[in-house]
């Protein structure tokens, strides 16, 4: 109960972080590309995207480090925790020297000579390259202090440190209003700043807070030789997501030119905010599926991972389909012309992030295991043959919005193949997952979907229609979630909180 009552009060912080954010967001968004036109913006997205390709390492070594250190906590072992950080330090510091000696000229040569770039740009291009890979490079140092973070649970940290983020892209819109020179450039440098102040923040807290983030960097053999096998897996994986994201964005840039790009960037700024409202409930949870296992509380652990993943996609469902039902409307209302392709690639990013929610619970029970050779491979393999298949369909001619129908095939193949794959290490069968967690969600998503849109038609296209459309259809998903997407002690427990609540506004 005090672990539920913990998930609970954390997912509620983030939350209101995460509207805070999502407000900024949509508003900055609209601006930077009013600001920087459509050609830099889809230059940005597309050049960020190359440096910014290189965070599948600091991804691979965050993952590492955070199931690391939430194991050990799990076990009560502070030593152990403290020997983790350390190390992983030192195993952050290889990888950013790695990634200045190799990533910088490779990245410089893709950049000059593969992109479709306009000559006149190409010099801001270049530039912004450069300002990416230092941010990168000098964040990974700093990234290990977010493990912490999200092991211990501290959550005011994390949700101020997203507002501090939110507030400093206002003033940065504000800056690219007042000057004349390349604002490109601008745009960049200063996102870098506010970023590494970002990082700076969590790592200056965890210095003076807690024990483990002591540095003192013993080098140990053996855990290093451990965190070394999960990083090296968990960089592959992520090596294969980067390749089918960016380079989706590489393949749209080289079949469609920049403005297309831009199209793709407006979906990515849409889906990261959306992402926002599973991603919050997860990163409270998470930390108690590791825990769990290390406890060897098996019950506890299987019920949090179905039930996290059936929540995460009726928290990420309920914002995706009004967006997704009223896209052209939403996109026209938000950025007044918004580029070509812009809408439909909004409606299958949101399907493709809907799907993509059910994962992740799942791969945390993979690495809370330890098991997680095969599970990367197979599941790796799968999911590579986005690119393959997606160059092919554009090579005969296909319009952009398939590679994202291709995209949600292979997650959906994805899934089901790394649940199997698991449950051939733990008590995780495909049968158990496919009852507790696909057969709710079909029916959920199936349900509301087709309700929604019978319901479409008769909401104009307007504020009005928007504001009573919205809370409707949140309504159906919400209802049909509580229905026929929960359990028994999962609607009990709604109950009773809903009962208490109103008891307390009695009072």
């Amino acid at each position: 109960m005090s672990n539920s009552t913990r998930i609970a009060k954390n997912t509620l912080l983030l939350y209101v972080r995460m509207f805070f954010i999502m407000l900024v967001t949509l508003y900055t968004s609209r601006v930077i590309l009013e600001v920087l036109g459509v050609e830099d913006f889809g230059i940005y997205n597309v050049v960020g995207g190359v440096s910014s390709s290189f965070v599948f390492f600091s991804s691979a070594l965050s993952n590492s480090t955070q199931r690391f250190l939430n194991f050990k906590m799990g076990e009560n072992d502070m030593a152990g925790a403290k020997a983790v950080f350390n190390n992983s330090f030192l195993i952050y510091s290889a990888f950013s020297a790695v990634v200045l000696l190799i990533g910088i000229p490779l990245g410089y040569w893709f950049v000059t000579h593969k992109l479709v770039i306009p000559e006149a740009r190409m010099d801001a291009a270049i530039g912004v390259f450069f300002v990416t890979v230092f941010m990168f490079v000098a964040t990974m140092l700093l990234s290990v202090y977010d493990s912490v973070l999200i092991a211990r649970e501290n959550m005011k940290c994390y949700a101020f440190v997203g507002v501090f983020d939110a507030v400093s892209k206002l003033a940065i819109v504000y800056a690219l209003m007042l000057t004349d020179g390349d604002r490109l450039m601008l745009y960049a440098i200063l996102l870098c700043v506010v970023h590494l102040i970002s990082k700076a923040i969590p790592a200056i807290v965890c210095i003076r807070k807690y024990e483990e983030c002591k540095l003192d960097l013993r080098y140990d053999k053996a855990l290093v030789r451990q965190l070394f096998g999960f990083i090296g897996w968990n960089g592959f994986g992520c090596a294969v997501w980067m390749i089918n994201g960016q380079g989706i964005n590489i393949l749209i840039n080289t079949f469609f030119g920049t403005v297309v790009n831009a199209a793709n960037g407006i979906a990515t700024q849409v889906t990261q905010a959306v992402n926002n409202f599973s991603v919050n409930f997860f990163t409270a949870v998470r930390p108690q599926i590791v825990k769990s296992f290390a406890a060897k509380d098996y019950e506890y652990f299987n019920k949090l991972v179905y039930a996290s993943c059936r929540f995460s996609f009726y928290m990420t469902w309920m914002v995706c389909l009004p967006l997704m039902a009223k896209s052209d409307y939403i996109l026209q209302l938000w950025l007044g012309n918004p580029p070509d392709y812009a809408s439909e690639f909004v409606i299958w990013s949101l399907l493709f992030s809907a799907i993509n929610v059910l994962t992740n619970p799942v791969w945390c029970a993979a690495q809370a295991s330890g098991k997680i050779a095969k599970f990367i491979m197979v599941g790796s393999m799968v999911f590579l043959m986005v690119f393959p298949i997606s160059w092919v369909m554009l090579s005969f001619g296909h319009e952009p919005t398939v590679v994202f129908q291709v995209m949600c095939v292979m997650r959906v193949a994805y899934l089901i193949t790394i649940t199997r794959v698991l449950g051939g290490y733990i008590d995780f069968p495909l049968s158990r997952f496919l009852k507790n967690v696909l057969l709710p969600v079909v029916k959920v998503g199936g349900g509301s979907a087709v309700a929604v849109y019978f319901l479409a038609g008769y909401f104009p296209d307007n504020i009005y229609g928007l504001f009573t459309f919205t809370p409707l259809t949140i309504l159906i998903t919400g209802t049909l979630s509580y229905m026929i997407g929960m359990n028994g002690k999962e609607r009990q427990m709604i109950k009773d909180k809903a009962t208490g609540i109103i008891h307390k506004l009695k009072r």
